[in-house]
């Protein structure tokens, strides 16, 4: 193997220094080179907190295995228990219908003679008929319509609370499809009928009787052959009886429309009824008794439903209100378009043969009267 020497230069006697002759590093090892040291305390500090850490988790882990062991065992206690109540429960229940079954066979208990239900109990089931929440050609600020939402609303709730079985089985529609019998509350009054065929409508006249709009209304339901209801005033009926059994005689149905029309809103209960016997022993003196009453303005109120229950009336309200009562500002054709745009099968149509001037409604009668005939609309007396 062939060595150099490395190059120096020559050697000067007088230099003050001199180069120092060279000699090789000693080889390395490569991998040592590139090897990255670190402390080894450093090492060992971390490695401990590491498996601190483990261990940590490890008794974490144990007690949550543990509690949820734990909270299983109390659930399935809990649900043992749950099953043995039940059971008892229904062994209870089971007995008790036994020992009712007994007590209704031999007329004993509370029901009274025979086993019947005291009245007012729960066994005497009552409905609520609920009525639509936006009824058609509904003015609210009219006066025939003042008052009726939030009194609605109201009475819904209470009848609700009361009677909740009787408030789910309810009519939808809110339709008069018969008379109220003894002790039943209606949560709303009826705005509709739907018991008289799928295009059935009824037309009712307020305010009467009237001497001079009742007889020509009269004669104009003769003419087209339609029947319709007459809600009356008390003080109306006492000087016009021949005229009430005339309406009788004709096939329409007569109502109870207070005494004196009064606002019933803020009546008390025992002028409410007050309002409604005056007016009904105003008809009898004709041979009539009602079994529907129309709140004057449309103001009703749980205390309005709580009468009419007491005297077997049902409370029956309007779904369109042409405005024929405000003379002022409607006029014969704004009587007819708002009946004839609004009207649907089962609408109750609000008019008036009493309580004032009812020129603009007889002309309307004629107009829109044969309009909702060709129209395929059967009038009826409710």
């Amino acid at each position: 193997m062939t060595t150099y020497e490395p190059w120096l230069p020559p050697t000067d006697p007088n230099a003050q220094t001199r180069a120092l002759p060279w000699s090789p590093a000693p080889e390395q090892d490569p991998i040592e080179r590139t090897r990255v040291w670190s402390s080894s305390a450093a090492f060992d500090g971390r490695d401990a907190a590491v498996e601190e850490h483990r261990d940590r988790d490890a008794a974490v882990e144990g007690y949550r295995t543990g509690r949820s062991a734990n909270r299983r065992r109390v659930l399935f206690a809990a649900g043992g228990l749950m099953l043995l109540a039940g059971g008892g429960i229904a062994t209870a229940a089971v007995a008790s219908g036994r020992a009712r079954q007994l007590i209704g066979a031999t007329g004993g208990g509370t029901g009274g003679q025979g086993g019947a239900p005291v009245p007012g109990s729960s066994s005497a089931s009552t409905s609520h008929p609920a009525s639509a929440s936006n009824t058609p050609g509904y003015a609210s600020g009219s006066p025939s319509g003042q008052g009726s939402a939030s009194a609605s609303a109201s009475a819904s709730a209470s009848a609700s609370a009361s009677n909740p079985s009787a408030s789910a089985s309810a009519s939808s529609s809110g339709s008069a499809s018969g008379s109220a019998s003894h002790g039943q509350v209606y949560s709303k009054p009826l705005y509709y009928v739907d018991d008289h065929g799928p295009m059935a409508i009824a037309l009712t006249m307020d305010d009467g009787p009237d001497p001079t709009y009742t007889p020509q209304v009269l004669e104009i339901f003769r003419q087209y052959g339609i029947k319709a209801t007459f809600n009356m005033i008390g003080e109306q009926v006492g000087a016009n009886l021949s005229l009430v059994r005339e309406v009788s005689a004709a096939g329409h149905t007569i109502t109870n429309h207070t005494w004196d029309h009064a606002d019933l809103s803020h009546l008390s209960s025992a002028q409410v009824l007050s309002q409604m016997d005056r007016c009904n022993d105003a008809l009898a003196n004709a041979n009539q008794t009602p079994t529907i009453f129309r709140a004057p303005y449309g103001a009703w109120s749980p205390t309005v439903l709580q009468a009419c229950a007491a005297r077997n009336l049902t409370p029956v309200d309007w779904s369109v209100d042409p405005r024929d009562w405000d003379t002022a500002n409607v006029d014969t054709q704004q009587i007819v378009h708002t009946v004839l745009r609004q009207t649907r099968a089962h609408s109750i149509v609000l008019e008036h043969d009493g309580g004032g001037n009812r020129r603009n409604t007889v002309a309307a009668l004629k107009q829109f009267i044969p309009a909702l005939l060709d129209r395929g609309y059967n009038f009826v007396a409710m």
